[in-house]
């Protein structure tokens, strides 16, 4: 870190975090690509590019094979245009509501979806209720104005995640009309206008991923009676009569929990959409699949549950079950309670795979569809819930046997040579971290917190990474003004000297590179760490964490991608904190621009520094913090009985941050007694779309014989 915009440390265990995200900027309509997903209907089912969904597969012997399973993801492009309840929705971290953060973060999440069989998600352009069920709306979430044209900044928002859902072979149920904001637009003509709009818009791009719901919920307190049951399906009419080079839009609208569509709808509609809200006995489920088949003019379609708030996804006998055994498809509904936590529908909303009941629905999903279950926490762990998620992994999907959950290396199963286990450990309080062994070493990953925060030999109690211990167990604070250093090893962006102008702040580091939980994904012997996206930076890094199956190395790629705003110039900075070492080597390579082997970083220098046959070495001051920068590709941490080696070569020519610094040692004063080991990337211009990465490969040594000889032998191996 840069020394000189640093604020001097005071006692560790009172620093906390704000995670400062910033309002984001209008992000401009994207170019429109060709439409790479086509869903359509062929009876009953539905196919997508040309073939039926989940083709061939069977749950408890259920027909899975044409189902469309979704979930109610309705305020992805969520505003409120009331400047007296838009602070109702503000994050925790800023204390201001950011539409554009909201979108960002919800296309963030829609791999992870996806991944785990979510084939659809409905999506409104009024909305839903912010406050999960309420009667009065007083916010004003619309992205029609009152004569029934359409807001641009609305249209950007749905632009982006509707191209994401394209890439992704996912359909979107386009919703139209919310009650309690329909009465935005002042007439019908304003409804019709708006139909008509919205509808063009669609058929206008090359999209072939889009399913219309013409309101939610037709049949509660609409006040226009066009969008009434006697009467949506004049507008469902309407749309399918809307065409393009002979295509048009396939079109439904649904009903409130425990409605059967009227007979109007079911002989208009090219999928029936019902509701399984308030309905508490799967049975009922069942029966209104029936009873909707035989609706005077059903013809065949589709039936499709898009809202339903069951969730006894752990009991045999669900709503989601009871649908599929029916042949009905199914949508997952958790409205949640506007705490960036819980549910997706009351803002800010967490779009991430985080709590408990999310994981369950998502686990289901998995095992029904064949798709890879959720391994694990995301951003904002629900801390009502510390006991592992139940580990639903298959013999085929990992052909390592599983790991029983462990508390300390002690009773760590005895592997072979050559194997490497994951497992799920409450790690100092904890839950849901990640233990990777293999018999010689281990790593400790705490998504929790985003780091890892550990590397050490098996069998022994304390590693080289500093850990402060007096944060065992505890969350980032996203109200507090400073910064949690929990130690370990993270990665920010570099150079740190722009931080102020992207960020908006100098300090603290950025809000999600930082202390803020992690996605986790296990695959084999790999564990992925995915943060959330910096609304300042645009970007979400992920961190891919490999140990050697024979050896005490760890492998660490860190990668950014670049998904939203302005570009910038940007560079892969990894900081590992370690233990007050005995010594601390750097090379100093030679040529090197700098007379005295390294660039000062602060006004003090490191504690005994010195330069000996083109090695430099240094201890930790007690009373300074000091920083020192140089070309260099590999560093090393010298303690009472291992050492640690971290290498990330240089890349020639490249521009790098800190005075073209690739490798940098920052000391901590007393009383936090660490130090840091950093490595640097090179500086490289990233536009929306574009990622860069560095690896670093972290290598462990018992110490042997003359401390000075053995360091030097380890890093001229590296030159």
């Amino acid at each position: 870190m840069q020394l000189w915009i640093r604020p001097v440390a005071a006692l560790a265990f009172a620093l906390t975090v704000l995670i400062g995200c910033q309002s984001s900027k209008h992000v401009p309509a994207m170019q429109r690509p060709v439409g790479r997903t086509s869903v359509s209907i062929v009876g009953d089912q539905f196919y997508i590019n040309g073939e039926a969904t989940y083709k061939g597969r069977l749950w408890r012997n259920h027909k899975i094979e044409g189902l469309l399973m979704n979930s109610r993801m309705v305020q992805g492009i969520f505003d409120d245009q009331n400047p007296e309840t838009v602070s109702r929705w503000a994050y925790p971290d800023t204390g201001r509501w950011d539409p554009e953060r909201n979108t960002t973060e919800f296309i963030a999440a829609m791999p992870e979806w996806r991944r785990h069989g979510l084939l659809a998600f409905t999506i409104n352009l009024q909305g839903g209720s912010p406050q999960g069920y309420s009667r009065e709306q007083p916010w004003h979430n619309s992205a029609f104005e009152s004569d029934g044209s359409l807001r641009e900044d609305y249209l950007n928002r749905l632009e982006r995640i509707v191209n994401k859902a394209d890439e992704l072979g996912m359909v979107v149920i386009l919703g139209y009309f919310y009650f309690g904001q329909d009465e935005r637009l002042k007439d019908e003509g304003a409804i019709l206008n708006a139909v008509d709009n919205a509808t063009d818009w669609v058929l206008n791009h090359a999209w072939r991923n889009v399913l219309i719901e013409i309101n939610n919920e037709c049949d509660v307190r609409y006040n226009h009676p066009i969008l009434q049951p006697d009467r949506v399906h004049e507008l469902i009419r309407r749309v399918q009569e809307r065409t393009r080079t002979n295509r048009r839009l396939l079109v439904s609208a649904s009903y409130g929990g425990g409605t059967i569509p009227k007979p109007n709808v079911a002989r208009t509609a090219d999928f029936l959409l019902i509701h399984g809200n308030g309905v508490s006995d799967p049975n009922r489920i069942a029966e209104m699949v029936r009873q909707a088949r035989a609706v005077s003019g059903y013809r065949g379609q589709p039936i499709v549950f898009n809202e339903d708030d069951h969730f006894d996804f752990d009991k045999p006998q669900n709503n989601f079950a009871a649908a599929v055994s029916e042949h009905a498809s199914w949508g997952y509904f958790d409205p949640g309670l506007s705490n960036y936590q819980d549910g997706y529908q009351c803002p800010p909303v967490n779009w991430g795979i985080n709590t408990e009941r999310k994981r369950a629905f998502f686990n289901l999903l998995a095992e029904m569809t064949g798709s890879p279950p959720v391994r694990g926490v995301v951003a904002n762990p629900d801390p009502a819930h510390t006991r592992p998620a139940p580990d639903l992994q298959t013999p085929r999907a990992n052909p390592l046997a599983p790991v029983n959950p462990i508390t300390t290396a002690a009773q760590a199963t005895p592997l072979k040579r050559g194997q490497v286990q994951v497992s799920r450990t409450n790690y100092h309080g904890w839950a849901n971290s990640i233990l990777m062994s293999n018999g010689s070493a281990e790593i400790i990953i705490v998504p929790a917190i985003g780091r890892i925060m550990q590397f050490r030999f098996t069998g022994d109690e304390d590693g080289p990474f500093w850990e402060n211990r007096s944060l065992d167990g505890k969350a980032p604070d996203l109200a507090a003004s400073d910064w949690i250093n929990f130690g370990g090893d993270k990665t920010w962006p570099a150079p740190q000297a722009d931080w102020g102008q992207i960020a908006k702040r100098g300090w603290p580091p950025p809000a999600a590179f930082d202390s803020m939980p992690a996605q986790y994904r296990i695959e084999g012997t790999t564990v992925m760490l995915v943060n959330s996206v910096d609304s300042n930076y645009g970007i979400h890094a992920r961190r891919f964490i490999e140990l050697d199956p024979d050896k005490p190395v760890m492998r660490v790629r860190t990668q950014y991608e670049k998904v939203s705003g302005n570009p910038v110039r940007v560079g892969v900075w990894v900081i590992t904190q370690l233990d007050d070492p005995v010594l601390m080597y750097m090379p100093a390579p030679n040529p090197s621009p700098y007379p005295e082997g390294f660039n000062r970083q602060s006004d003090k220098l490191p504690l005994g520094l010195e330069t000996t046959d083109g090695m430099l070495t240094m201890k930790r001051s007690r009373q300074d913090s000091t920083k020192i920068g140089n070309h260099a590709g590999a560093l090393l941490w010298a303690g009472e009985e291992e050492l640690l080696l971290i290498e990330s070569p240089r890349v020639k020519n490249a521009e790098y941050p800190d005075q073209g610094s690739s490798a940098e040692i920052y000391t901590n004063p007393d009383p936090l007694e660490y130090v840091e080991l950093e490595l640097l990337g090179p500086l490289q211009n990233m536009q929306t779309g574009s990622s860069i990465e560095r690896t670093c490969t972290y290598t462990l040594f018992r110490r042997e014989g003359d401390l000075d000889r053995q360091a030097r032998r380890i890093l001229s191996a590296t030159r």
